[in-house]
């Protein structure tokens, strides 16, 4: 009786000892579950906050495949669709919607902002992104659109504290470039190039930076800048960088901005930008190599490239006539626009 009590005892205690940890077992695994569906959505929301569309798409597909009933999942996700897929009346229609529903929701005052801001009813828009950053502080991307917005009505100073708002939120390579460009406009060119330079391996800041030098006459430190930025653009690691798939918008003139999209595009840029810095230098016969290299890519935008090369040569001129004979000579025999 004493061994049937004894192996009694030993049992129980294995059966207590396996469910335990079978226990322990499930709610690991649950908790691994809720952090991993935690993160996912605090991902997703970070993507909507800095205006990666078809960042946060993917990451709320991703947790509405494991939790198909996550309200806010869902929800992000259409915010995300709305936003990265719609345009016109159909887009203002689904953002009238989605108020409705929640309009106490940031990123939809935000969205509606952007809708306004793209018609020119700019006062309407205003008001919708000041909505959005009073509804979540926290919401970088309404204020870097209201820093554009404030550089489009020529109020640089708003602009510059808006974007310096959205930088203390997220430094993303696109914030810190739109303030540098503010502090270019100012011509506070020191300050506009070490802003450029805390944007590591992203093209666009190096060619802005040589575009200072090339105001102040600096052409080889130009040249470096350029160089810089063709090796960023060569290298496939590099230009894989979410940062360094956005498109590039690079000012005309005041309300004119060039888009440029793909890789090429932005390699063409790049190439004839160095090929006049090239020119200006006396190098005409490497000038030509690189003017050649924009030529076999048969960009469908050369006419704007090669307008906004043209834009960046005159603006040359108003601090240096001595290149003024270079100048003209160049535009002859490369730019089109000419």
């Amino acid at each position: 009786m004493k061994n049937f009590f004894l192996f009694g005892s030993v049992a129980l205690l294995l059966i207590s000892g396996g469910w335990a940890v079978h226990t322990y077992e499930h709610l690991a695994k649950t908790q691994v579950d809720e952090s991993a569906f935690k993160q996912l959505v605090v991902e997703g929301e970070k993507a909507l906050n800095l205006g990666r569309y078809v960042d946060a798409q993917r990451i709320f597909a991703e947790e509405l495949k494991i939790n198909p009933k996550n309200v806010q999942a869902e929800r992000g996700l259409r915010k995300a669709i709305v936003r990265e897929t719609l345009s016109g009346e159909e887009l203002k229609k689904a953002l009238d919607e989605l108020y409705q529903q929640n309009p106490l929701d940031g990123h939809i005052s935000l969205f509606l902002g952007e809708y306004y801001a793209k018609n020119q009813e700019l006062d309407r828009a205003q008001a919708y992104f000041e909505a959005a950053i009073e509804l979540d502080p926290k919401l970088a991307e309404a204020h870097y659109v209201l820093a554009q917005l404030n550089e489009q009505r020529g109020d640089l100073n708003s602009a510059r504290v808006e974007y310096l708002k959205a930088i203390s939120l997220a430094s993303e390579a696109r914030y810190q470039n739109s303030l540098a460009t503010i502090y270019f406009k100012q011509r506070q060119y020191e300050a506009a190039v070490k802003e450029y330079g805390k944007n590591l391996e992203y093209p666009l800041s190096s060619l802005e930076s040589a575009k200072i030098f090339w105001r102040l006459g600096y052409l080889s430190q130009a040249l470096n800048y350029q160089r810089l930025a063709i090796k960023w653009l060569d290298n496939e690691v590099v230009m894989a960088k979410p940062e360094n798939q956005d498109a590039w918008y690079i000012e005309l003139a005041p309300g004119q901005v060039v888009k440029l999209v793909t890789l090429e595009e932005k390699m063409g840029y790049a190439y004839l930008s160095l090929s006049a810095t090239l020119f200006l230098h006396g190098n005409t016969e490497e000038a030509e190599k690189a003017v050649q290299k924009v030529r076999q890519l048969k960009l469908a935008q050369q006419a704007e490239i090669d307008t906004l090369i043209k834009s960046n040569l005159d603006t040359l001129l108003q601090g240096n006539t001595e290149v003024l004979e270079l100048v003209d000579s160049f535009k002859k025999l490369y730019l089109q626009s000419s």
